[in-house]
């Protein structure tokens, strides 16, 4: 009886023992499996754009180009309604913020990137660009984009009213001494308009309007343009003599075998015919939204149309290819007469790094005792110029000496060193010192 007693509950205990365990197992595998799924909804939620742009409180602003300081697009920022409302705040410490958004503009262009990334993650927020020869006129349009990425996820309060809303202009809107341009539309808020699609473009002191046919494709206030700028391209023909000959035969063709080489007599007959192409570029905010609208015009059209719009915004117009073309002229005309610096280790300039050698240094002067520094390898032969041929770029200040050191074999240079990051100090040569301390970028045309 007693070994009975022992086996029944020996038989008894050892389930029981065995279910107990069988029971915690299994409430630890429940919740390691809900802890795991909350971690997994969590990381889904911080590495989704649009849940990030809903939630995230600071930003940092990064300029990764001399032509614009972080402060100018702050203020631009900080102008907007919807920041306010949405209660984000601006911090000094790139490290504390959550996003950070950097600012590039590629060597010889005009259009400014910009970048929005979530820290933790790494998460890119958005991108876009925006067309403007300088920072006062890029960064509202900046501002703009970056407040219509974050909207396009984060809903404003309630009582928010939107002071950016435009009208579309009346179909039959009409006002004193208005002017009107036949154009060719390439881009702009009309997606149903083809390229170079023919439309009417008509400027008076109220309104920019496009017109297809008698159709309204899209209007602006004139007071929103906030930068007009212009363009030029030349290129080679779609034809060129070879087909012109070929296509001759009898009938007023054949005569113009014979005129043919007199106006040609200066360039040469086999020369490859090319053309001119004029562009005039309007932007605007709209809706918090920054917009664009590039014409293809006509050389006289173009003058024209550059002195209206000049005149009905008080504003003038752009050159981006001219600006382009004098600061390539500019680069080439100095080139050659530019000293070489070497360097013996590596430096931090601007925003890029140079690798010890020697550079050739073209100094542009500007306003205020500025001055654009470019570094070319030494063994760069000059000819054309682009943005894989600049080794580093910067703007510093400038002195020219009142005399010359003309027994200074070569430029001096001085370093620094901040936090570990090696930079100039300062480079000295025969006729200039350049001294490379920081210095506001609220730099004018």
């Amino acid at each position: 009886m007693k070994f009975l007693a022992s086996a029944l509950l020996a038989l008894v205990f050892v389930p029981v023992e065995s279910a107990l365990g069988q029971e915690s197992a299994l409430d630890r595998r429940a919740l390691e499996s809900t802890s795991s799924g909350l971690e997994k909804t969590a990381a889904a939620q911080n590495s989704d754009p649009q849940n990030i742009l809903r939630g995230f409180k600071s930003y940092y602003i990064k300029s990764d180009t001399i032509y614009l300081h972080p402060d100018t697009l702050l203020k631009e920022l900080q102008k907007r309604g919807e920041f306010t409302a949405w209660e984000l705040t601006a911090t000094e410490d790139s490290k504390a913020a959550d996003v950070v958004i950097t600012i590039t503009l590629p060597f010889l262009t005009w259009e400014w990137n910009y970048r929005m990334v979530y820290q933790p993650t790494g998460t890119v927020l958005g991108t876009g660009k925006v067309s403007a020869a300088v920072e006062k006129t890029a960064a509202p349009q900046l501002a703009a984009t970056i407040v219509e990425r974050i909207r396009s996820a984060r809903p404003l309060p309630a009582s928010f009213q939107d002071a950016q809303g435009t009208p579309q202009a009346p179909v039959d809107s009409r006002a004193d001494k208005e002017k009107s341009w036949k154009v060719r539309y390439i881009s702009g808020p009309a997606p149903h308009l083809r390229k170079d699609t023919l439309v009417t473009l008509t400027v008076n002191r109220e309104w920019m309007t496009v017109r297809n046919s008698k159709t309204l494709a899209f209007s602006a206030p004139v007071r929103n343009l906030s930068v007009v700028d212009s363009r030029t391209e030349v290129r080679k023909a779609t034809k060129g003599w070879e087909d012109f000959w070929d296509s001759t035969g009898t009938g007023e063709t054949s005569l113009i075998i014979f005129v043919a080489p007199i106006f040609l007599a200066g360039e040469g007959i086999l020369a490859p015919i090319k053309t001119t192409d004029h562009f005039v570029n309007m932007y605007w905010v709209e809706d918090g939204a920054s917009k664009g609208a590039e014409f293809r015009v006509s050389a006289g059209d173009a003058k024209s149309l550059l002195t209206e719009l000049n005149k009905v915004t008080g504003r003038e117009a752009q050159d981006l290819h001219g600006s382009s073309e004098e600061r390539l002229k500019l680069i080439a005309e100095r080139f050659d007469a530019s000293p070489i610096v070497e360097t013996d280790r590596q430096v931090n300039i601007g925003w890029r790094s140079l690798a010890p050698g020697a550079y050739r240094l073209v100094v542009l002067p500007r306003e205020k005792n500025l001055a654009e520094i470019y570094f070319f390898p030494a063994n760069f032969r000059g000819g054309s110029f682009n943005a894989k041929d600049v080794a580093a770029d910067a703007v510093v200040e400038f002195d020219r000496r009142k005399t010359s050191v003309e027994d200074k074999a070569a430029p001096s240079v001085s370093y620094r060193e901040q936090n570990g990051i090696v930079m100039f100090s300062q480079i000295e040569a025969d006729a200039l010192i350049l001294r490379f301390t920081p210095i506001p970028l609220g730099l004018g045309k």
